[in-house]
Parts: C-alpha cells; sequence; structure tokens
C-alpha cells in the first residue's frame, strides 16, 4: 500500500465530493472518553498533531496527521474500544511511538456510504498504520463506442 498524501488531483475531488455533509467531532483516543463515541455506523480518522509533542516550531506545531483510517458498519464506539484496549498493529505502533498525543476523529455516515468514504480518505492520505490495501467500488458509465 502507498504511504502518504496522493498528488493525483482527481482524487482529492473525489474525496471532497463523498465528504459533503458529513459531520466530524473529536476526542483523545483513550477509554475514558469512550461515551463520547456514538454506538451508530461510520468512518473515523486517528490522528496526530505534532503541536501536542512538544514541537513549538512552525511549521511542525502546526501539522495534523492521519495515521489510520476505519469504519464500523454497526458502532462506532466499538471500534473506539478496540483501539483503545486491543489495538491492531499499527495502531499499536503508532500508541507506542506518539503515547497519549493520539486523536480519534470520527462522523456518522449513511451506511451504504462507509466502505467508499473510508477507501476516499486511505486513498487520498496513505496513513501509515492502515496495514492492508481496501479497494475503492467501481464506478460504471455508459459505454461510448470507440
Amino acid at each position: 500500500m502507498r504511504k502518504g498524501w496522493t498528488l493525483e488531483k482527481q482524487n482529492w475531488n473525489d474525496l471532497l465530493t463523498v465528504l459533503t455533509g458529513t459531520n466530524w467531532a473529536r476526542t483523545k483516543l483513550d477509554i475514558l472518553y469512550k461515551n463520547r463515541i456514538p454506538e451508530r455506523p461510520g468512518v473515523y480518522v486517528i490522528c496526530l498533531n505534532l503541536g501536542t509533542m512538544n514541537f513549538t516550531q512552525r511549521p511542525f506545531k502546526d501539522i495534523y496527521e492521519i495515521i489510520y483510517v476505519g469504519r464500523s458498519e454497526s458502532s462506532v464506539q466499538s471500534r473506539f474500544v478496540s483501539h483503545c484496549n486491543k489495538p491492531l498493529r499499527g495502531v499499536r505502533e503508532a500508541k507506542d511511538c506518539f503515547g497519549n498525543n493520539l486523536e480519534f476523529w470520527y462522523t456518522e455516515v449513511d451506511y451504504n456510504k462507509i466502505r467508499e468514504i473510508e477507501a476516499r480518505i486511505i486513498q487520498c492520505f496513505g496513513p501509515p498504520a492502515n496495514l492492508k490495501e481496501e479497494s475503492i467500488p467501481a464506478r460504471t458509465t455508459e459505454p461510448h463506442p470507440a
């Protein structure tokens, strides 16, 4: 899987389109905050703000990086709890490296859009803790003669 931000403009345009109408919230990635997270379907990102790690110089103190992207088709809260208590390898490594500086950003999403939104975010940001590649749902158009 490619790591880091894509330089394909169309990917960013597609991401902006699928994110239209989403409303994101955040909390620390800490089990103490589990009741803030909805028990509904959604997409989430685990982020790092370098400013929380004593980086005081610009541009570093202003950088926010997406470390992991995930989804839950039933309960974002259950995924939050699993990342706090028994994280997958990539998230565990991020927690070991960045400690309590990780944030959990989430949005409730219509069930039919969850996979596409997750895949588009992964495609654009190439988060380092996502260790397997997800495919993006194909779109078809009307056939045109050659």
